[in-house]
């Protein structure tokens, strides 16, 4: 079991990432934040290099929604990925792909965007952006 929740704080414009996980150093590779671009998380079977990746993206100038198409578009083993992506104005995408392990969800709302996998049910992450 994975979750992880991504916020932006409208009158500081700061990020804020909280995770957990059963998969050991999850902290290490999953959760990526850059200041005044945004925040990332990539889980289930991770690529670490992605969260940097996203964060990248958002920083040439690419929306949330553009720099995870960029990144579904090009790379390989994409199907077993979770990603979720907030930019500065708070705009929040996200993927899940077609081999993530078990019940998964993502939900967002205003500023903050959530994910799991291997849950017990969809609603985990409905119950962390009310």
């Amino acid at each position: 079991m994975t979750f992880s929740i991504l916020g932006r704080c409208e009158d500081t414009n700061m990020f804020g990432v909280a995770i957990s996980s059963s998969s050991i150093s999850v902290a290490s590779r999953c959760p990526w934040v850059r200041s005044n671009i945004g925040a990332a998380s990539t889980q289930n079977i991770t690529d670490p290099s992605l969260g940097n990746l996203m964060l990248d993206y958002l920083e040439e100038g690419l929306s949330a929604d553009e720099a995870i198409d960029k990144i579904v578009n090009e790379k390989e083993n994409i199907k077993f990925r979770q990603l979720i992506l907030i930019d500065k104005k708070g705009q929040v995408a996200s993927f899940s792909g077609s081999k993530i392990l078990g019940v998964n969800s993502v939900s967002k709302s205003i500023n903050c965007i959530a994910a799991g996998n291997m849950l017990k049910s969809e609603n985990v992450t409905q119950s962390m952006t009310n």
